[in-house]
């Protein structure tokens, strides 16, 4: 089975960009466009990996990685921040709130594609 990756982004030119740069990496892959749709999203697609912006509408990125770590079904799914913010109190309450990466905008689909293979990897070592 293929793994997951579930984008949550609500710039949808990033989101399409991932999405099928994943898909072509053989990742099965789901959007949703902000915190509210995610959580409505993960239980029926169960993913491995959320790529989680952390500006954005209705439910930022900070709350929803919250919401996902309380609950125990996700507690060990990976999440990857994503953001233009490059102040340390936004990569700071990713941190704290879950996170298990905090990448800058503009990024390298290469580079994007590496962290997550590494932490995948290391998930499946780990148990």
């Amino acid at each position: 089975m293929n793994q997951r990756i579930l984008i949550v982004d609500d710039e949808a030119p990033v989101a399409t960009l991932l999405e099928h740069t994943l898909r072509d990496e053989g990742y099965e892959v789901a959007v949703a466009t902000d915190g509210m749709d995610a959580m409505n999203r993960v239980h029926a697609f169960r993913p491995d990996v959320v790529i989680m912006d952390i500006m954005m509408p209705r439910l930022d990125g900070v709350q929803t990685t919250r919401l996902l770590r309380r609950n125990r079904s996700f507690a060990d799914t990976v999440i990857i921040a994503l953001s233009a913010r490059t102040d340390q109190a936004v990569r700071e309450a990713m941190n704290e709130a879950g996170a298990d990466l905090y990448m800058r905008k503009p990024f390298t689909i290469a580079r994007l594609v590496e962290h997550l293979r590494n932490l995948l990897d290391e998930r499946t070592r780990t148990g």
